[in-house]
């Protein structure tokens, strides 16, 4: 019987208990003796599934960050190529006849340098307020103190949780 099925049937029960005015027969002790033993059993393997899941997600962080870190340092060596490769094209390629664009060209691949123009902020609190964007976003915190201090706030309410603690 699974979890939820055994919480329906305690809930029929203290449902009957309270039209039966409370009487309780050694018949409806065992049965309820046996239904929370049911429960126990129940109870101790969802949790030691859920702390496995816990476990389970902190190895799967703990190996997301070093895939990351991974990922970074190719990323890294990746640029640090390119910038000498490029450097190096710039002294052994040859321009273009056209465009002047420095080119070398194998039977495996085609090399060239092309020309790009970035903006490069020097000064962020020099750059005039009409071209920054401002991200807007719902403070949940000084919503909640609002609440807290008797205010009414349009578009949200106080929600009472019931959380499982597992120690």
């Amino acid at each position: 019987m699974n979890l939820w099925n055994l919480t329906q049937e305690e809930l029929a029960f203290i449902g009957m208990m309270e039209e039966t005015g409370g009487e309780i027969t050694p018949e409806i002790e065992e049965d309820l003796a046996i239904r929370r033993e049911n429960w126990e059993d129940k109870a101790h393997s969802y949790t030691k599934l859920i702390l496995k899941l816990d476990s389970d997600i902190e190895t799967a962080a703990a190996e997301l960050k070093r895939i990351q870190e991974l990922k970074k340092v190719k990323e890294n060596a990746v640029k640090r190529l390119k910038t000498a490769l490029r450097d190096s094209l710039m002294v052994f390629g040859r321009p273009d006849s056209k465009t002047g664009v420095m080119r070398y060209e194998t039977p495996l691949f085609k090399l060239s340098i092309r020309t790009s123009n970035a903006v490069e902020i020097t000064q962020d609190l020099d750059v005039p307020d009409e071209y920054w964007v401002v991200k807007k976003e719902i403070s949940k915190t000084l919503i909640s103190n609002a609440i807290k201090d008797g205010m009414e706030v349009p578009g949200a309410k106080m929600v009472e949780n019931k959380n499982l603690q597992i120690k």
